[in-house]
């Protein structure tokens, strides 16, 4: 009879996550991260959808996991593209290390940010392209930029 430590051990499954080589997918600067982050963001353009913002919320949704938000742009025809910003964490409010003058500075230190842009310059933003196909479904695409 097997022990549990054999039945565990010969039960072991090796699975390939998004995190593996302890990469934390909120360290955006990282470019190992940006570049599975946009493997992720990239597979939204596998399949149609009815209306392109579907597509839209169903990666908002999925980005909230790891830590980021946009919001959704406006989508007035049948193709076009949109560029939005991404916030980390909610975005980045408060007095900071790097920006504080001491305990009476009127508030002019104050960061109002958007907990990306203090890590990786420029910021963050996702890129969206979306057409509609022939037969009245969507085609839509994104890429974290």
């Amino acid at each position: 009879m097997k022990s549990f430590k054999q039945f565990d051990e010969s039960h072991t499954v090796a699975l390939n996550s998004a995190e593996d080589d302890n990469l934390h997918l909120a360290n955006i600067q990282d470019e190992k991260v940006m570049q599975r982050l946009n493997g992720f963001v990239g597979g939204i353009a596998q399949q149609e959808y009815m209306q392109p913002d579907a597509a839209m919320k169903q990666l908002q949704n999925k980005l909230k996991i790891v830590g980021l938000s946009f919001k959704e742009p406006k989508i007035d025809s049948d193709k076009g593209n949109a560029t939005v910003e991404v916030m980390q964490f909610g975005g980045r409010y408060g007095k900071t290390p790097e920006s504080s003058n001491g305990p009476m500075s009127q508030g002019k230190e104050i960061e109002d940010g958007d907990g990306v842009s203090h890590k990786k310059d420029g910021g963050l933003k996702i890129e969206f392209n979306w057409e509609k196909q022939n037969n009245n479904q969507f085609a839509v695409s994104a890429k974290l930029i």
